[in-house]
């Protein structure tokens, strides 16, 4: 990256390749307008050849009050110790699936839908709005199915207790590795909760992908209730952002934090069986669970709003309470 890319706010435009300034162009690409409008845009550039176009679009949208079940938190020994898994970098992405599960369980009026049918919508929704482009949605050319949108986001939501996942045979011991049209979905009431706040990209069609204050304030709030019975994001996120308050940065300083940190080098000894026989396949594995779990955190808290939402940049931008 140079020198201009650093100081300034420099991109490459998705749609035409035009590199520009985002400080000085907040609304998007210059040259063809690009981001300005961005869901309305895509809409108008796609209807022409879809006459589908509005029954997927309308996935994105505040979806309709239902009443529906509470979910269980999964607090387990890897979610008391890191949080999310270090895939989880975002929120976007799984409040989107969030919407399109809404809104087919009340078009259906079923309690349940199938894995492979609200992934199909949800793949269909990302396509005809172009949200491809944007951190945490898949690239299609080369993830066409939504895999990492199941594998990390839905799982991470599931585990929190938005999303509830569940087979359709008993005898299942990984669910995440069966076929999809044997898993049923279904929205926790507090999924449901989230996916109807207001969101910047999808209801004001904004291009920075930072969550409005009442989205903020929920899914801390959030977090710390789950954080109670085990499920320690907050934790993790606050012991990140006091970190980096104190003058450290999110990229060697904040690598070495983990490395050094004792509950997750006790972790990663207790899962791998390797890491406990060869002292430099641990130095390795600890080297990249570090620099992974830094990034994924601090991609979370810029879109908390307490981190400025710039790379390279850790400026502390509100309090974390």
């Amino acid at each position: 990256m140079t020198r201009r890319n650093i100081l300034e706010n420099w991109l490459k435009c998705g749609e035409c390749g035009t590199e520009f300034d985002l400080n000085k162009n907040k609304s998007g690409c210059p040259l063809c307008g690009f981001g300005k409008n961005y869901l309305i845009k895509n809409v108008e550039k796609l209807s022409k050849d879809n006459s589908d176009i509005s029954f997927y679009t309308n996935y994105t949208s505040i979806p309709p009050i239902m009443e529906l079940n509470r979910a269980n938190i999964d607090a387990d020994k890897e979610s008391e110790v890191w949080g999310s898994w270090l895939m989880f970098n975002d929120f976007f992405a799984p409040k989107l699936i969030c919407r399109v599960l809404a809104w087919k369980l009340h078009e259906e009026e079923s309690e349940t839908i199938l894995l492979s049918s609200l992934m199909s919508s949800v793949i269909k929704t990302i396509e005809t709005t172009g949200l491809s482009n944007m951190k945490g949605f898949p690239n299609l050319h080369k993830d066409n199915k939504g895999d990492r949108l199941v594998n990390h986001f839905l799982r991470t939501f599931t585990k929190m207790g938005l999303t509830i996942v569940k087979p359709l045979n008993t005898d299942v011991r990984d669910i995440w590795t069966e076929d999809w049209n044997t898993i049923q979905v279904s929205l926790s009431q507090k999924g449901l909760e989230f996916a109807k706040i207001k969101n910047p990209i999808f209801d004001e069609q904004n291009t920075i992908q930072v969550l409005n204050e009442e989205e903020k304030k929920w899914m801390i709030t959030y977090l710390k209730e789950i954080d109670v019975i085990g499920y320690k994001e907050y934790s993790v996120l606050k012991e990140v952002y006091n970190f980096l308050k104190n003058g450290n940065n999110g990229n060697r300083d904040l690598w070495n934090w983990f490395k050094n940190n004792e509950k997750f080098r006790n972790y990663i000894l207790e899962r791998s069986k390797r890491a406990r026989e060869d002292p430099e396949v641990f130095e390795k594995q600890l080297t990249n669970y570090s620099r992974s779990f830094s990034t994924a955190k601090i991609s979370l808290l810029r879109e908390l709003g307490l981190v400025k939402n710039k790379r390279n940049d850790y400026t502390i931008m509100g309090e974390f309470n």
